[in-house]
């Protein structure tokens, strides 16, 4: 079997769910539209100063090429220099001040497994999590007696600062795409 037929079977069977939905910088234009706009210059990758961006390998068949992100590795600290470098607009260009990023970015949604949360789990208090948050009181508060967290996915930019705090090992926020973003 050659190289292309190995790569078209690789890119069939791997789940759709999987290739569609992935977390992309902030400020990514719709799906469909923002691959067209890509040009997969790297330069969001270049600005970005905690390397939270990253870009498929010629080895992962699983996409494009566009960049995305890896929430249990790296959280985006919003800083929007990505969007700023973008020489498309693939990117949207949005504003580094927290209430502008708060209107015009959702990337993605956290999910919580309190099996794995410190507080919910009954193993300790934590707060990691809320505090790492740039949205705290907002995007994430804490109920019970440990203080554990109730993530509000409204209010959430899903930008996995939440989830590169979280202590335990394996981690018990996950950030998954928007549909939008």
């Amino acid at each position: 079997m050659g190289l292309a037929a190995f790569g078209s079977l690789t890119w069939a069977l791997y789940p759709r769910t999987a290739r569609a939905l992935r977390l992309r910088p902030p400020g990514a234009r719709p799906p469909g539209e923002f691959e067209r706009l890509c040009i997969r210059c790297f330069r969001c990758a270049e600005v970005c100063p905690v390397a939270c961006i990253r870009f498929d390998t010629l080895a992962d068949l699983r996409d494009t090429g566009t960049p995305y992100l890896l929430p249990k590795d790296k959280g985006c600290t919003l800083c929007m220099a990505c969007t700023e470098a973008c020489p498309t607009g693939a990117l949207a260009p949005t504003s580094p001040k927290l209430d502008r990023v708060f209107v015009e970015v959702r990337m993605g949604e956290p999910i919580l497994d309190k099996r794995r949360c410190l507080p919910w789990s009954n193993q300790g208090v934590c707060r990691a999590c809320y505090y790492a948050c740039p949205y705290p009181g907002q995007a994430i508060t804490l109920a019970g007696p440990r203080q554990g967290p109730v993530f509000h996915v409204e209010s959430c930019v899903g930008c996995a600062l939440c989830s590169e705090a979280c202590p335990t090992s394996a981690k018990a926020i996950d950030i998954r795409a928007t549909r939008e973003g």
